[in-house]
């Protein structure tokens, strides 16, 4: 993979993974409310933040905000940018996707079409990545 590749996929699947990240937090809210009752956005924001029970969903946050600081970042370099593409892609291939954002990540893909829905976009920005 060059520099260009890698930035072109990151720019690709940046808005696919935001989507997902929202649709898995919208879904958790639902589940957590169901739970404890209704909480506000930033409430619910600081739940994820602080608490343990959210703590699976750190990779792909990490990732998310690590993708736009790369991209931001005009001092960022090629090898930086192709390990961010790199990183995109192991999470979301299941021979080198991080064993406990899986175990927690796969079972909502059966819970919440959605969440289904929006990982399905961001696995075809992945395997579009296989094929270049």
């Amino acid at each position: 993979m060059d520099d260009h590749t890698a930035v072109s996929f990151l720019r690709d699947v940046r808005h696919p993974l935001l989507a997902l990240h929202r649709a898995v937090l919208a879904h958790l809210r639902t589940r957590h409310e169901a739970e404890f009752g209704p909480v506000s956005p930033g409430e619910f924001l600081q739940i994820v933040i602080n608490g343990s029970a959210y703590r699976w969903l750190s990779p792909l946050s990490t990732l998310i905000a690590a993708i736009d600081d790369v991209l931001d970042d005009d001092e960022a370099t090629p090898d930086a940018r192709i390990e961010h593409a790199k990183a995109v892609a192991a999470m979301f291939r299941a021979e080198t996707r991080d064993a406990a954002f899986a175990e927690r990540f796969l079972p909502l893909l059966q819970e919440s079409p959605e969440i289904a829905v929006a990982n399905g976009h961001v696995v075809q920005v992945v395997r579009g990545l296989a094929r270049d």
